[in-house]
């Protein structure tokens, strides 16, 4: 854990403001966010109905967007794009502005951030306004002194380490010193900069951005944006609005429903892009997935549906970066997949049912999934979803079949052999 704090002049209006900030070492950080001095992120913060716009700068396609900032869900791993907002690479940062909506007495600004490397420190300098002042205009704070056009500055944070490596979580708090109001403000511009002029990718990670003015905001619901591209294979865009869409806005929730595990938050956006000469037939890296597009032609009216259904669980699982845990079986990740698919997805009459002569548990996809489902139907219920909680935790061993239904997972499969054979 390393600390700072700063003490900064004080503003015309009398207030000495207090920064105080903290770093979690990347092998100590958690998706909790925690520190010894820094509240953790909110939910119900000012900042959560606000208007948030960039005045100048370019957003990174790959991390999310500016609803990142303010939703209070936060990412699980250091490295997790989609759940945090920065600049494009190559740039040299930029300018968000957020608008409460009218006039608020401020207590706290907090921004919160996380990554491996250089995008895990922040650097920024806060204004702020009522907006009452001559001359101001929102147009006008993409360039330039914002403070000639009615803003106060803040706050000027840095928390770049000046001997340890810059990779971890940071919170940066701002307050006034002595508990004090900040001040009576509508709008915040940050003025954001990268942390290494030599280094490409170097701007930060930003996670959540809070805004305390001492009143609970309603928190928006949990919602998951599906971004379809059909830019490469432009004939699938009927069938895609009027077909898979629909089944993805419905099934998504469903799937992070059937697949909790304590503390974690399921990605909240995630994108489906058709390839024109992609080979095979879909796959998933994070949460993107890649269809191929030839493949979903031939099978509009047969398995191509289900496909994404089996994609998108392995968007909701995300297993593939656990660390420092047991390794997980290929086999039953894609048969947790294909479970979902196949079992509770699919139409009774498409369940697939494996030869007993020549299957084994071990086959993965339908295989594994119809092994699941019989342990479901025969033994645990749960069982899907408590092997699910293991392998995102890391913790799965062959032995946790045994500690779950009180038999080792070849006398479970020889159980189903023999319900096999006899049917």
């Amino acid at each position: 854990m390393v600390l700072g704090s700063l003490l900064l002049a004080a503003q015309a209006w009398g207030a000495e403001v207090q920064t105080n900030w903290e770093r979690n070492e990347p092998q100590t950080a958690t998706a909790a966010f925690r520190f010894e001095t820094i509240p953790s992120p909110s939910r119900t913060d000012a900042a959560t109905d606000a208007r948030w716009t960039i005045a100048s700068g370019e957003a990174d396609p790959n991390g999310g967007d500016l609803d990142v900032l303010r939703d209070g869900y936060l990412p699980r791993l250091a490295d997790q794009p989609d759940t945090n907002f920065f600049f494009a690479p190559g740039t040299a940062g930029g300018r968000l502005v957020v608008d409460l909506g009218r006039v608020a007495e401020l207590d706290q600004v907090n921004t919160y951030s996380w990554h491996p490397r250089a995008r895990g420190p922040q650097v920024y300098r806060l204004y702020a306004s009522d907006g009452s002042a001559a001359g101001f205009d929102l147009r006008s704070v993409g360039a330039g002194d914002p403070e000639p056009s009615g803003w106060t500055r803040i706050a000027a944070i840095d928390t770049r380490p000046e001997q340890l490596a810059p990779g971890g979580q940071y919170g940066v708090s701002i307050s006034a010193a002595g508990g004090g109001k900040l001040g009576a403000y509508r709008y915040l511009l940050f003025d954001v900069s990268r942390t290494d002029d030599r280094e490409r990718f170097s701007n930060t990670f930003f996670s959540e951005i809070d805004v305390h003015d001492g009143q609970e905001h309603a928190a928006e619901p949990r919602t998951c944006e599906i971004v379809f591209d059909v830019s490469e294979v432009p004939e699938l865009q009927a069938w895609v609005d009027s077909r898979l869409r629909p089944i993805c806005e419905r099934w998504y929730p469903m799937i992070v429903e059937l697949l909790p595990s304590e503390g974690f938050t399921a990605p909240r956006r995630t994108t489906i892009t058709f390839k024109k000469e992609m080979q095979g037939v879909a796959s998933t890296s994070g949460t993107r997935i890649q269809c191929a597009g030839r493949w979903f032609q031939r099978n509009l009216e047969g398995e191509a549906a289900g496909a994404v259904v089996h994609e998108l669980v392995h968007v909701v699982q995300q297993y593939g970066r656990t660390r420092g845990g047991n390794p997980n079986p290929g086999w039953l990740v894609e048969g947790v997949a294909d479970y979902i698919r196949w079992f509770l997805y699919e139409p009774v009459s498409q369940r697939p049912r494996p030869n007993p002569a020549r299957a084994h548990y071990t086959d993965s996809y339908r295989v594994t999934a119809a092994f699941l489902h019989f342990v479901t139907e025969t033994h645990d219920k749960d069982i899907v979803r408590k092997l699910n909680a293991a392998m995102r935790e890391g913790r799965y061993t062959p032995e946790l079949w045994t500690a779950l239904t009180g038999k080792t997972i070849d006398d479970l499969w020889a159980d189903m052999k023999l319900c096999l054979d006899e049917q």
